[in-house]
């Protein structure tokens, strides 16, 4: 059974919406008037501004080629927020679901899992969430190796601050126990599983796989929530300067 996550927990990227934009029939008349009205206001400072930005307005051509690019953009963010990445252990007895953002969305435990035991589990759990996490990393990566316009130096400025702040705490673990006591997982600070233990032996004999399933998303949601806000307490000092 595929367990769907109702939503993600902590801070993820807005939805990318629709991007359209058409250059104004009247875009060089309206330049035009505005190039006009220059001589009816006093030459001060603001008059200088005004009349630089009017000089250096772009065509109606430059306009139209920018706002390709922004749709480019936009049509490439959201196909990005669209993929989940999957992981399965090397047996295929757990299989993980992870969205763009890492936040577990979904866990399956195959029929097969009551035969691994409750290490046996932890283990595959864990090693399906590695390969998960491996897929979207490598997605990320050729998503940010995409050329969309461009990122400001400033902008490049804080996220390498702010990464670097999340790496030197990136060992922190929140914990979370399931909701039936049969197990406790916990994360570290970037949401990554970083341990699977369950508190009774042979727990797929006290349960069935599908409520452990369900069991272990809300748990790890939990741990997850707890890392999103922390993280975002780490970084929002360095993404506070970009105002």
């Amino acid at each position: 059974m595929f367990v769907p996550f109702p939503g993600v927990i902590g801070v993820a990227m807005s939805e990318a919406k629709p991007f359209a934009y058409e250059v104004p029939e009247d875009y060089e008349r309206f330049i035009e008037e505005g190039q006009a009205g220059l001589d009816k206001v006093p030459r001060n400072e603001n008059w200088e501004i005004a009349q630089r930005v009017l000089a250096e307005a772009p065509s109606r051509e430059e306009v139209a080629a920018a706002q390709r690019l922004a749709a480019e953009a936009m049509s490439a963010l959201a196909e990005f927020q669209q993929v989940e990445h999957t992981g399965y252990d090397p047996e295929q007895h757990v299989k993980v679901v992870l969205d763009n953002t890492g936040r577990l969305s979904g866990i399956e435990l195959d029929a097969r899992a009551v035969r691994i035991g409750n290490n046996g589990i932890a283990a595959a759990f864990t090693a399906a969430w590695t390969e998960a996490e491996t897929r979207r990393e490598e997605h990320a990566s050729a998503f940010a190796g995409r050329s969309v316009g461009g990122v400001a130096s400033e902008v490049e400025q804080v996220m390498r601050d702010a990464e670097a702040a999340l790496a030197a705490r990136e060992h922190e673990r929140f914990e979370q126990a399931t909701e039936d006591g049969l197990g406790r997982v916990a994360v570290n600070l970037r949401g990554r599983i970083s341990e699977v233990v369950f508190l009774q032996n042979n727990v797929l004999n006290l349960t069935d796989r599908h409520t452990l399933a369900e069991q272990l998303l809300a748990a790890v949601t939990a741990a997850q929530g707890a890392a999103a806000a922390a993280a975002d307490a780490v970084t929002a000092p360095y993404y506070h300067r970009l105002g």
